[in-house]
């Protein structure tokens, strides 16, 4: 594409006092978007951007020595090719990785489900749903990449490859960063799902209540046709009351519960059973926004029903391993927020109210540390013995997280600490009987622990099963 016709077509989204081109000559041909200097192809326009750790402008001559045709900054710099200088880099990274590859979210149906937990569910079982019935569909979120969402040039250039190859619906994880950072600018969503909100990223948003307003932002005339909402969260209620697009109400009120095991769960919706192989009473809450959604499509409720019966289990969302008669249930889930947790354990309760219930967790680093103890407390408050450990320390001391997390526990004394995830999860198995039950949370389907900036291969599944056959680690 040319860039003179891409700066064009930009310049229908900004004013013309937000932008300034620097040494623009006729007929540049641009090969492809690059938002990272280490990935510069020849003949890419390079966006600087400005991030939390690193500023962008700072690589440009990396790029540059690449072959970076031209640059996208908010500064002019000293640098012998053309720059386009804008208020913002993210958002015009947005507009532009649209314009670049054709706005192929006008082409197919576009899901955004946003909200702090149950995101990768409700995607998954939309997805489902929408294929079972005969609609291609695909998904994007926390299973598909390293990002929840991915930045704007890879969304694009997935949305363009999926149009392409006929898929008619996408269906993905919108989360609060991406909307704060422009990922999805001039994504066209038909619909967008709420979830839920409660403590968490508040290390990044300047208190829930702006994490609340970024969320809310997905439903705005201008992004999203319309909406479905579970109006059980408080904060989803908030939304439903003032969102001005067509938008859906969801509630448990509508459903009545049949049964639920570890195994699965038997409900009635509209007055007809449906016997789903998804267990956990948060869970009925994205069935509920998962069918409410494929409603808005069209899909006939035989077809709804069809496809929640045959959904599998999520991948590391209240996940329950295979053991035997003589070793406890032992259930992986990605919890890792204080709700994500209390939503695991009060949903045990619920199926076994007299099983022994341990949790295994530890809270990420570099990352929202005050909900560090919020998530201790949870634990403790549901769970008859807590054992804290490592999740993904990052770059941060172990010891220094779980301290923080000990600060919520009324009675820290009676917690067991392992920093080693490898050992505590073999303490929480061997030490279980087997009408018990054993909850590992915190990184769910991960195959990675990010320990001083390293992955090490990790997967809290392979550990558990392990320990259950009786192997040592």
């Amino acid at each position: 594409m040319k860039l003179h016709g891409l700066i064009a077509e930009y310049e229908t989204f900004t004013s013309q006092n937000d932008l300034e081109i620097v040494g623009l000559p006729q007929g540049l041909e641009i090969s492809g978007l690059s938002f990272d200097s280490r990935n510069v192809k020849a003949g890419n326009l390079f966006f600087c951007i400005s991030g939390e750790l690193y500023d962008g402008h700072e690589y440009a001559h990396q790029a540059l020595e690449a072959g970076a045709a031209a640059v996208v900054v908010e500064r002019e710099l000293n640098i012998p090719i053309p720059q386009i200088i804008v208020q913002d880099t993210r958002e015009a990274m947005g507009h532009l990785s649209c314009i670049f590859f054709e706005f192929p979210s006008k082409e197919i149906k576009v899901v955004g489900v946003t909200g702090t937990n149950g995101k990768t569910t409700t995607v998954q079982l939309i997805t489902g749903i929408l294929n079972s019935s005969g609609v291609l569909s695909q998904s994007i979120g926390t299973l598909t990449g390293p990002l929840t969402t991915p930045e704007a040039p890879d969304l694009q250039s997935k949305f363009r490859a999926l149009a392409n190859s006929g898929v008619a619906t996408v269906v993905m994880e919108v989360s609060s960063h991406a909307l704060s950072q422009h990922r999805t600018t001039g994504t066209e969503f038909d619909i967008g799902v709420f979830t839920n909100l409660s403590h968490d990223h508040l290390d990044y948003h300047t208190d829930i209540n702006e994490y609340f307003e970024t969320k809310c932002s997905l439903f705005t005339s201008d992004r999203c046709r319309a909406a479905v909402i579970n109006t059980d969260d408080p904060y989803g209620s908030r939304l439903a009351e003032q969102v001005e697009i067509k938008s859906v109400e969801v509630s448990r009120r509508g459903i009545e519960l049949v049964s639920e095991s570890f195994t699965g769960t038997t409900l009635l919706w509209g007055g007809r059973k449906v016997e789903l192989e998804i267990s956990g009473r948060f869970n009925i809450d994205n069935v509920l926004l998962a069918a409410s959604t494929c409603q808005l499509f069209g899909i006939e409720e035989e077809d709804i029903i069809s496809g929640l019966e045959s959904a599998d289990p999520i991948p590391g969302r209240f996940e329950v391993l295979e053991g035997s008669e003589e070793t406890p249930t032992v259930i992986v889930d990605y919890s890792h927020t204080p709700a994500g947790i209390e939503n695991v354990l009060q949903a045990i309760r619920r199926i076994n109210p007299e099983a022994r219930t341990s949790i295994v967790f530890g809270c990420g680093g570099g990352r929202d540390s005050s909900k560090r103890p919020e998530m201790a407390r949870a634990a403790e408050s549901n769970a008859d013995q807590v054992i804290i450990t490592s999740d993904n320390p990052r770059n941060e001391d172990p010891k220094q997280i779980i301290e923080d997390a000990m600060c919520g526990l009324k009675n820290p004394e009676a917690a067991i600490v392992e920093v080693n995830r490898k050992l505590a999860i073999q303490i929480a198995i061997e030490s279980a009987q087997a009408d018990e039950v054993v909850v590992i949370a915190g990184k769910g389907d991960e195959t990675t622990q990010e320990i001083a900036g390293k992955l090490e291969p990790f997967d809290d599944r392979v550990i558990a099963l392990e320990a259950l056959k009786g192997g040592k680690l």
